[in-house]
């Protein structure tokens, strides 16, 4: 079967990131896709792996992404497959060693690969989740990558990536998001996380956490025979991506001790100069270092000099908490006025108190989407910014500096304003 292309056939499954319609997920079982991978042999290890899963409710998209820059650092064939995107979804799919978005021509080679093998009715049946999934398998399998990271989507026990059959999982901070799916309590939604642990789990590392809930970690690592280690909670001093930085450094050396004995590769990965992986060196991204990292797009960016704009996808009350105390990090007058846009499914009301608090704080001021796309939070209406004022409105706030946050999809709202300001000081 021959298909235009793989970006072409996904755009033509159903895509629940788009609809937000999460409540299938009731009714979801991964069987019919397990089935579908085995039929092919897809998730198939043609080589000894090391494969890992990320999941968490804040954090694991810059532990996924600072986790492929360690191991490519240290020489191994990494891959990472993240979600959501904030432009173009090849970003989800990556390689070592510059890590960029998948190519066009690796695109098309993948696409050719899939569609040769299988057929068209088959294929209709994934999601658009699904599909790009597929897709991480069969391209980290045919390029033969020893490291395969696969940041989770959504929960964990009915995520997609749950099929990889992770020999790790990395747990990242856990707060209340997506509660009518995965549970109405910390405990429960951990629950969930801690279910993308399959037959190959050995070990899990984790973040620690508050309101015991590390307690339960213990109990379900115990219950499945997986060796389980803790890294100490964030403090006010650091960033929360210095902190994932340090964090994902860990758990790399953590991996590396527990599997080189059953993965060759990674002994080469303990070489002499490597302190720095063993936290003997705290890791920094914004300040000076001899030790270069990068922060993941879209996080505390800095995505414009002149005006001063800085975009982070917080979108859960926690997360919006921590951004907010990490901003003045990032800017030169250590506060900032905010634009916020919140899906439907968010806790808005919640999110907007904590960045009126803020605000009231710091004497500047904060504006709220609404819209189709967008919801206003209840008793907030007075706030109101239409999507089509969003320009003007980022740049009559960019006299104290702006941050953007609330959703990965306003990432495109600022870069398609910022291109309309010819000869400004911009960063990108």
């Amino acid at each position: 079967m021959q298909e235009s292309g793989f970006l072409e056939f996904g755009s033509k499954l159903i895509n629940l990131e788009k609809t937000r319609n999460f409540n299938v997920f009731k009714e979801y079982s991964l069987e019919s896709f397990r089935i579908f991978l085995d039929k092919y042999g897809w998730r198939e290890r043609r080589n000894p792996r090391l494969r890992i899963s990320v999941v968490g409710t804040n954090g694991k998209g810059s532990v996924s992404h600072f986790l492929s820059q360690i191991f490519t650092r240290l020489g191994l064939g990494t891959g990472l497959y993240t979600s959501p995107h904030l432009l173009d979804p090849r970003e989800r799919i990556r390689k070592s060693p510059d890590l960029a978005p998948i190519s066009d021509r690796d695109l098309q080679a993948l696409g050719d690969r899939i569609f040769q093998k299988s057929n068209l009715s088959e294929l209709s049946e994934l999601s658009w989740f699904e599909w790009f999934t597929l897709g991480a398998f069969v391209h980290f399998e045919s390029e033969n990558l020893e490291v395969q990271i696969f940041e989770a989507g959504l929960g964990g026990r009915l995520d997609a990536t749950r099929l990889a059959e992770a020999d790790l999982v990395v747990l990242c901070s856990i707060g209340e998001d997506h509660k009518s799916i995965l549970g109405d309590t910390k405990a429960k939604i951990l629950q969930e996380k801690l279910n993308i642990s399959g037959p190959k789990t050995r070990l899990l590392l984790s973040m620690e956490h508050q309101e015991n809930l590390d307690a339960d970690v213990r109990d379900f690592c115990a219950a499945k025979g997986i060796e389980v280690a803790f890294y100490p909670e964030k403090t006010t001093k650091n960033s929360y991506l210095d902190y994932n930085l340090n964090f994902s450094a860990w758990v790399a050396e953590k991996a590396i001790r527990f599997f080189s004995n059953h993965l060759p590769f990674l002994e080469t990965a303990s070489l002499p100069d490597t302190s720095w992986l063993s936290g003997k060196t705290d890791l920094a991204l914004f300040g000076d270092s001899e030790i270069r990292f990068f922060p993941p797009p879209g996080r505390l960016e800095l995505l414009s000099i002149d005006p001063e704009i800085v975009f982070d996808p917080a979108h859960n009350p926690d997360a919006v908490r921590t951004t907010l105390e990490d901003a003045s990090l990032r800017f030169s007058r250590k506060s900032a006025n905010v634009i916020a846009g919140f899906l439907p499914d968010k806790d808005g009301e919640t999110m907007a108190e904590e960045i009126l608090s803020y605000c009231r704080k710091n004497g500047t001021e904060a504006t709220f989407l609404g819209g189709e796309e967008f919801k206003l939070p209840k008793g907030y209406e007075s706030f109101l910014l239409h999507p089509s004022d969003f320009s003007n409105k980022l740049f009559s706030f960019s006299g104290k500096g702006v941050l953007v946050l609330g959703s990965f999809r306003l990432y495109k709202y600022v870069i398609d304003a910022l291109r309309d300001l010819p000869g400004r000081d911009q960063k990108r």
